[in-house]
């Protein structure tokens, strides 16, 4: 599993993840696009490459052109909890959810969205 953050996570937590060397790929936005750069263009980059999409964005599935992405390139992501948080809570949310989102992702099809909320647990988005 090779876990993408969005801009929205910024670079610190993925970075930081990596120098902890967590037993996946980790992989950020802005090391390979840029920041401005429209999501219905990266998103379907990062679906055909099989990345699990990490981010605070919580309308994916309420944009039409982003739910055509992750629809179409089938797409596995998880809104997580924290977009105001300090970069400690945002990490510390991600900490608590990690192996439910492992284990979300193993078992769910593409493609899917899931919400973190600030305690770890995750809920399945409905995508229409």
């Amino acid at each position: 599993m090779i876990l993408f953050f969005d801009r929205s996570i910024g670079t610190t937590i993925p970075q930081v993840l990596v120098q902890l060397n967590v037993p996946m790929q980790v992989e950020w936005h802005e090391k390979h696009f840029r920041y401005d750069e429209y999501d219905d263009v990266w998103l379907p980059i990062v679906g055909n490459a099989g990345w699990i999409v990490i981010g605070h964005d919580r309308k994916y599935h309420l944009m039409p052109s982003e739910l055509v992405a992750i629809k179409q390139h089938k797409i596995g992501c998880f809104y997580l909890w924290g977009a105001e948080a300090t970069k400690w809570g945002k990490m510390r949310v991600f900490v608590l959810a990690y192996n439910r989102i492992v284990e979300a992702e193993a078992r769910t099809p593409r493609p899917f969205i899931y919400d973190v909320d600030k305690r770890g647990v995750l809920k399945l988005v409905s995508i229409p």
